[in-house]
């Protein structure tokens, strides 16, 4: 047990070592994702869009209004000639013109498009608040994998240093026994290599760690080059209960993004149909014009008020034009739906598969937290009996790299816990809150 003390002593001596890093909580990650990921900003955008675009006006409810207006003056230099005899002569004959006018252009039907249009507005704008929601669930998803990744690499860190102790330690008893005559040289050049190994793995894994953390930036949006000092340990749910299949439709963010569409596939078709309908438009307005000229007959002239017209059109034949886009809408629908019917077999094979994994990495996550203990007994067994001249530097050795790889096989296996837990509870929409 004095072995292990003393590895508690290195872990918490590695732990201080990274306290000098920048802290980041996984909650942490999570928020910083949320709030500047690039993805989710331009998905954001996409909403706002569709919110923008869902207006009443937009679907052909209410009226165009436009006002126009024209203003002519011209200076001529007119000689008449008049019937009676008598001349007009004006080397500057202004002549003004004034036309201002308001037009009213109001369809008041049009075969139902207007309505179905409205409802394609409002199926668009929650087909983009369901993408958005998904990329945020993607994304919450890789954050809290990428944030266990880093927790592994930073805790494999410190298990290559607790082996890198364990050889050190090993490597002075064997220079000691060789130099008091109780032991070979071959006992310490194997230890010397072997902690030369050991520092070799400790620069590998440090390079692995830094760029796990420098993936974890970019997801939370940021381009900083940051070592981050992460929790110690990550919280595991290994008793998750599968849901059912007919439920997962409802929850899948993927299948209620493809249901959407097939929805809005059917307002389509819909909207096609109305083509063959009569349209009925009212056009009306109010006109002032106003006329004066120096010469002519009419010196002077005003009139003004208001117009209207109630117009109806029929389609009867636009060379077919109109059962070719019916029958590609009807086309679209079909295909929409196979392809919600295909994503609910890949979604359906992929959670399938992620609970089998989730499964068989709770039961390694057991596994490896029981076999720790042996691990950690025998090597304590075998540097005691090194010590005393008992034991042989190669069971040493096999002690040593018998417990790393145990505890390496744990981290690895809560890391595994972790990632397919994290999937299961994407695919069942569970990883944000619905506010």
């Amino acid at each position: 047990m004095k072995t292990f003390a003393r590895i508690t002593l290195l872990l918490m001596f590695c732990v201080s070592e990274v306290a000098a890093q920048q802290h980041l909580s996984l909650q942490e990650a999570i928020a910083r994702t949320l709030q500047y990921n690039y993805d989710i900003a331009i998905s954001g955008i996409s909403v706002q869009q569709a919110e923008r675009n869902n207006t009443y006006g937009n679907a052909g409810f209410l009226p165009d209004v436009s006002i126009g207006a024209s203003a002519t003056q011209t200076r001529l230099n007119v000689k008449n000639d008049l019937a009676n005899g008598s001349q007009q002569i004006n080397p500057n004959a202004v002549n003004t013109n004034i036309n201002p006018a308001i037009n009213v252009s109001w369809t008041i039907y049009d075969g139902g498009k207007m309505f179905l249009a409205k409802k394609q507005l409002n199926e668009l704008e929650a087909l983009s608040r369901i993408q958005l929601k998904e990329q945020m669930q993607a994304l919450v998803s890789g954050t809290i994998r990428m944030y266990a990744r880093v927790v592994l690499q930073q805790r494999q860190i410190i298990a290559i240093d607790t082996a890198l102790y364990l050889a050190r330690t090993r490597m002075d008893l064997a220079l000691l026994k060789f130099t008091t005559g109780a032991g070979a040289k071959v006992d310490y050049l194997q230890a010397r290599v072997d902690y030369n190994a050991r520092q070799s793995d400790s620069l590998t894994y440090s390079g692995t760690f830094a760029q796990a953390c420098d993936s974890l930036s970019m997801l939370m949006g940021s381009n900083e080059n940051v070592l981050y000092q992460v929790d110690e340990n990550i919280q595991l749910n290994t008793s998750l209960k599968p849901v059912d299949p007919d439920r997962l439709r409802d929850l899948n963010l993927s299948l209620t993004a493809f249901r959407k569409n097939v929805d809005l596939a059917h307002l389509n078709e819909d909207i096609a149909k109305t083509a063959f309908l009569p349209t009925v438009r009212i056009n009306g307005g109010y006109t002032y014009n106003r006329s004066a000229s120096a010469t002519g007959f009419a010196l002077f002239s005003q009139n003004y008020g208001t117009n209207g017209t109630v117009s109806l059109s029929m389609p009867v034949f636009k060379g077919g034009n109109l059962r070719r886009q019916s029958k590609v809408a009807s086309l679209q629908t079909m295909k929409d739906e196979l392809l919600y019917e295909k994503q609910n077999t890949i979604i359906g094979r992929q959670y399938r598969t992620t609970w089998r994994n989730y499964n068989l990495s709770v039961a390694a996550y057991k596994l490896a937290k029981e076999n720790i203990e042996f691990a950690r007994e025998n090597l304590d067994v075998q540097l005691a009996r090194f010590r005393v001249g008992v034991g042989t530097t190669l069971e040493s050795r096999e002690a040593e790299n018998a417990f790393v790889l145990a505890i390496i096989r744990l981290y690895m296996a809560e890391y595994n816990v972790k990632v397919n837990e994290t999937l299961v509870l994407e695919l069942e929409n569970k990883l944000i809150s619905e506010s």
